[in-house]
């Protein structure tokens, strides 16, 4: 049974509510076997199998309950559009809340200051209280549907507190009650605070999932195309691959291409993180958003838009961001069913306070428990602080694929490394041959062989080969994690390790001591032990400094890896690591982190070769270097774009700090609407006190409590 994934865009929703009422909506269709809305990013995710009824009936349910939905824009296709919609519903968004500040301002002086004349006093209340109602009809032309649905809402809240209010005061000037308080300035003061709250949390929240137009500022309005020998000056969006740019020094590259003609250096920092410039020169690749430094460069495009690998990275943002991290589960649910909750409150505080108190203290009482509640904390406390989070890694070069992935990073206990290619720099050269054939000829079938190998090992022999026409290879046989063989001039050639020779039935003499702590790749030839070429490595750079880091953090490090024992004991005593296994294959690292997940917290694995693939996808999280296989960056769950492995350290910190944050908001919001709903509902004065909240300042301490868990969160892009 097929599960496939769909994605749409949905709006209209303006709480955790609403976005619980989507997805109750949409559960229910057949064939949808998960689903998450993300009231953040206002993007609704869905897997289905085989019964899937089409997108058109998800489209046409998420509309019946209220709301509007359309199949999610590509992330990746850059435009301004966006921002210059963003800059329209700031300036409307600004003008309304100008209006309801004014007008909610004078009704207040007037609600205190005149009081000779009840009903002169209540219709000039109530003549000012209309534009404050127009600007927020907002409120009501949504809550009110939605409670009518039985699916209310933060809005249902508002609009009920606010009508409550005003009606009340309306009955009362009928009446002509002179010693009533008119509730008009309370309404007022409702709408425009809590206008002036979601103003403030859109607008942050639009900064902290600012990532991938981040990304898309990278590159380049415009691009010079040559055409028929002409040069056009055309927006970056419509170019092509097979167009050819023309890009002067000083210029962003304006997508993936190759270079047709000149030579120049590449700033490549923001997909590596290198701050030294790269040479290029005639064929060499080329990606967008990087800059060139000093040379003319003619580039013919080979992939823009989503194709790009900047297009490719802001994909990979997106659906992280869109994800659900499991940190947040207790607090949707609870969201889901939080508004109704809300209405039992209030309820229940009139009809005591009706029958201990008075009608004013009911109405006050009430009002003040439906506007006080915030559902918002509560569905924003964790995805907006994953959404910048992950912003804020794939800003630094590490693109975390989802947010499961962000909280297991900040509870690695265990992380494996591979050798090769990740603690060591992954360009091994070859130190010394030891055969029993001529060593030219023995070089020459090596070379013949490993050139079909993509391994770090591989390269080495092939540099190091005699500068000649290799002998044609029939039946070449790839053996990941072991080696290489073929039949050469008719003889069968075996090269590999200890474990493949073995294998093969064929035995090796002890190794020599000044080999010891050097990679051996064993040659056999028909059968028959043939020779050594002794590879060495040397450690990255940072890769004393990385261990070190982790272990501060409270990180056991490990090494699995395929090299020998003696390669492997070199390098794990260098670094100091925790433990380590040599001479593994690709199914023995399998079993070996297997083994190790049964004995420890969360364990991930960082590696870059296609025999890590296994064990990434295996790992709790699987860690690939940027510049390794594509086998091992798809196994992976977070990709190091550079080839740096600070960057490792960067991920558990930032993931940490991510997840403090998260913490920090969820406790925050449980605390607030714990705290703040008795207080409202007014169980200080219940036993005896004096102190009561005002509903204008519930409906403000309501628009600051979401306020504050998106300005939390913001704290992470001024992480270091």
């Amino acid at each position: 049974m097929n599960n496939n994934t769909h994605t749409f865009s949905v709006t209209g929703m303006h709480c955790a509510g609403c976005a619980a009422a989507v997805e109750r909506a949409v559960k229910k269709l057949p064939g949808v076997t998960g689903i998450y809305v993300n009231f953040a990013t206002g993007k609704l995710n869905l897997s289905s199998t085989n019964d899937y009824p089409g997108d058109e009936v998800v489209i046409e349910t998420v509309q019946k309950a209220g709301f509007k939905a359309a199949l999610a824009e590509t992330a990746s296709v850059p435009g301004t559009e966006p921002d210059n919609r963003d800059s329209q519903n700031d300036r409307i968004e600004l003008c309304r809340f100008a209006i309801c500040a004014f007008f909610a301002a004078a009704l207040t002086v007037i609600c205190h200051i005149q009081k000779t004349d009840f009903y002169s006093s209540g219709i000039i209340q109530l003549v000012l209280l209309i534009p404050v109602l127009y600007c927020g009809r907002g409120f009501f032309l949504r809550g009110i549907p939605a409670l009518l649905r039985g699916t209310p809402n933060m809005d249902s809240l508002i609009s009920c507190g606010a009508s409550a209010g005003m009606i009340y005061s309306i009955v009362l000037l009928i009446s002509g009650d002179a010693a009533a308080h008119l509730y008009f300035d309370a309404s007022a003061m409702i709408i425009t605070l809590i206008m002036l709250g979601k103003m403030l949390e859109n607008r942050a929240r639009r900064k902290a999932s600012g990532a991938i137009r981040k990304l898309f500022d990278l590159t380049p309005p415009t691009a010079c195309l040559v055409r028929n020998g002409q040069e056009l000056i055309v927006p970056t969006a419509d170019l092509r691959p097979g167009d050819v740019v023309r890009l002067r020094p000083g210029e962003k590259i304006p997508a993936d291409g190759k270079i047709i003609d000149g030579n120049s250096s590449v700033n490549e920092a923001m997909l590596t993180g290198e701050s030294l410039p790269v040479p290029k020169r005639q064929d060499d690749a080329v990606c967008g958003g990087t800059v060139n430094v000093d040379g003319t460069l003619l580039i013919q495009l080979t992939a823009t838009g989503e194709a790009s690998v900047l297009g490719q990275i802001a994909a990979i943002v997106q659906k992280a961001q869109d994800s659900r991290a499991p940190a947040a589960a207790l607090a949707d649910k609870v969201s889901g069913y939080f508004v109704w909750g809300i209405f039992a409150a209030a309820a229940v505080t009139a009809i005591a306070w009706s029958i201990w108190g008075s009608g004013a203290d009911a109405l006050n009482f009430s009002l003040s428990v439906l506007v006080i509640a915030c559902p918002c904390a509560l569905g924003l406390a964790t995805p907006v602080a994953l959404i910048s989070g992950i912003g804020k890694g794939a800003a630094m070069g590490i693109l975390i694929k989802n947010g499961a992935a962000l909280e297991k990073a900040a509870k690695l206990t265990d992380l494996v490394f591979d050798k090769t290619g990740t603690l060591t720099s992954g360009i091994p050269e070859v130190k010394s041959v030891h055969t029993l054939w001529q060593e030219t000829e023995f070089m020459t079938h090596a070379a013949a062989l490993e050139k079909f190998s993509n391994h770090p090992l591989a390269h080495a022999v092939t540099s190091a080969a005699p500068d000649c026409v290799l002998p044609e290879v029939k039946e070449f046989a790839d053996h990941p994690g072991y080696g290489v063989a073929g039949i050469i001039n008719g003889r069968k050639w075996i090269f590999g390790n200890f474990k493949m020779l073995s294998q093969a039935s064929i035995s090796c003499p002890d190794i020599p001591e000044n080999l010891r702590g050097l990679t051996l790749i064993c040659g056999a030839c028909d059968g028959e032990f043939a020779g050594f070429i002794a590879v060495g490595d040397t450690l990255r750079p940072e890769s004393s400094d990385v261990i070190k880091a982790l272990q501060k953090l409270h990180i056991k490090c490990h090494m699995f890896t395929g090299d020998n024992y003696d390669a492997a004991a070199k390098t794990a005593r260098l670094l100091q690591l925790d433990d380590f296994q040599a001479a593994l294959s690709p199914q023995e690292k399998l079993s070996g982190l297997k083994k190790l997940q049964q004995n420890s917290g969360c364990t991930g694995m960082v590696g870059d070769g296609i025999n890590d693939a296994p064990a990434l996808a295996a790992s709790d999280l699987g860690v690939a270097v940027g510049s390794g296989s594509d086998v091992a960056i798809e196994s992976a769950d977070v990709v190091i774009t550079s080839a740096n492995l600070q960057a490792v350290v960067q991920m558990v910190r930032l993931s940490r700090a991510a997840f403090k944050i998260i913490r920090q908001n969820l406790f925050w919001a449980f605390f607030y609407n714990l705290l703040g709903i008795p207080l409202a509902a007014g169980v200080i004065a219940a036993c005896g006190g004096s102190w009561t909240l005002n509903p204008a300042f519930c409906a403000g301490a309501m628009a600051m409590s979401s306020l504050t868990v998106v300005l939390n969160a913001l704290r992470l892009q001024r992480f270091k």
